[in-house]
């Protein structure tokens, strides 16, 4: 496995953990309503400035423009705190399963931030989440469609089992990538023939030796 992805995987962990010590430390001043799977959490309109606390589910998120995927997220986690203005970032999240979820403003968050001293625990999450998303970055800018296809497959293996075996490997690469679904499949065609991967209903089952560069 690259220690690029390694990294992230690490990251991912470190995220949760670092989301849900913040959300316990203002556990007490938070009231949470059970959303359910397909809602959606945007940063516009009435939603603007807002703040999702997430303390149970899973969750996806998208660029509103394209609809690109970014990530499928395990909680705990929190949306709306990393940028200012969320609204020019053009994200949005979308529940996979049913949430738990506290709605605050960033103005009421920060205040509880301050009130609880948890300057510590925001900084935490933060840095992580600034990692993760250099790295997600510089592999959507890698230069190769095979470059591509092989680094959303060993995300996609290091997902927790609820993820990887509810989603179409192809699906997954596609929703992340906006590679065309014929360079997709070539991609995994070749790396099947190979024996790099074992691929069973269209579920990922196994990743072996991916090749860096291909053949």
């Amino acid at each position: 496995m690259s220690t690029q992805i390694t990294t992230l995987m690490t990251i991912k962990k470190a995220q949760n953990i670092h989301a849900g010590e913040l959300i316990e430390r203002l556990d007490e001043f938070l009231t949470f309503k059970r959303f359910p799977a397909r809602s959606r959490f945007t940063f516009s309109g009435r939603n603007k400035q807002r703040c999702y606390l997430f303390r149970s589910g899973q969750i996806s998120g998208f660029y509103k423009e394209n609809h690109t995927q970014i990530d499928r997220i395990n909680t705990p986690w929190l949306a709306g705190l990393a940028f200012p203005n969320q609204e020019l970032v053009g994200l949005i999240f979308v529940a996979e399963t049913e949430c738990e979820v506290a709605t605050l403003t960033q103005d009421e968050v920060m205040a509880l931030i301050k009130k609880t001293d948890s300057w510590q625990l925001y900084a935490n999450f933060l840095q992580v989440l600034s990692t993760k998303l250099l790295i997600h970055m510089s592999q959507l800018t890698t230069p190769s469609t095979w470059s591509m296809v092989c680094n959303q497959l060993r995300e996609l293996i290091n997902e927790p089992e609820e993820i990887r075996t509810t989603v179409k490997v192809e699906e997954y690469i596609r929703n992340r990538t906006q590679l065309s679904r014929s360079g997709v499949f070539k991609v995994l065609s070749q790396l099947k023939e190979m024996n790099a991967i074992t691929i069973s209903k269209g579920i990922l089952m196994a990743v072996h030796t991916l090749p860096e560069k291909q053949p």
